[in-house]
């Protein structure tokens, strides 16, 4: 197979949207509609504020009982978030961050 050459993001942002029955999960807080607005409000920046930032959603994160949650890769900043805003603003400041 041939080597391809794969540029790594800068930073990488996973939220948490599990939905477990009848157990406490991100998703019981709203994770899906957090994530949609940050997603809207990276989209929203310039291309060069984003580059290099991914926001992706993920299953669980093993953080049930800090949730809802995210991380940042490859720093490994975690943060539990009370609201919408609280992960977006989360979300900007990553995108913020200099290289």
């Amino acid at each position: 197979m041939p080597e391809t050459a794969i540029k790594p993001f800068r930073s990488h942002i996973f939220v948490c949207v599990n939905q477990r029955d009848g157990k406490p999960a991100c998703e019981d807080h709203g994770a899906k509609a957090a994530l949609a607005r940050a997603k809207e409000a990276m989209k929203a920046l310039p291309f060069a504020k984003r580059d290099g930032v991914r926001l992706s959603q993920s299953g669980c994160l093993g953080q049930c009982e800090h949730g809802p949650v995210a991380v940042v890769y490859p720093s490994g900043k975690w943060i539990s978030y009370a609201s919408a805003d609280e992960l977006t603003r989360f979300v900007l400041e990553a995108c913020e961050a200099e290289e």
